[in-house]
């Protein structure tokens, strides 16, 4: 859950990688939903950004909610890896 106090915008962005030392995968697609009360408010697409250093991905969204003072869940889906 993420707080917004003044409507502000904000990035939200996480690191994707595997367990395994080894496991190759690939994220080709990921997409976003904000919702409040169970509704959805805002959806879209994130962005995706691969760190070969690190062997995973960075996933990346600003989100804004349409009113102020209240709370909201991201709730990310990311599709097409192998």
């Amino acid at each position: 859950m993420i707080t917004f106090i003044l409507g502000e915008d904000r990035h939200v962005k996480y690191f994707v990688h595997s367990i395994g030392q080894y496991d190759y995968f690939v994220i080709k697609d990921a997409k976003f939903s904000l919702l409040h009360n169970g509704k959805q408010e805002a959806a879209g697409v994130c962005t995706i950004e691969k760190d070969e250093e690190k062997n995973g991905y960075y996933v990346d969204v600003k989100i804004q909610p349409v009113q102020k003072k209240q709370d909201v869940h991201l709730r990310n889906r990311i599709k097409n890896c192998r």
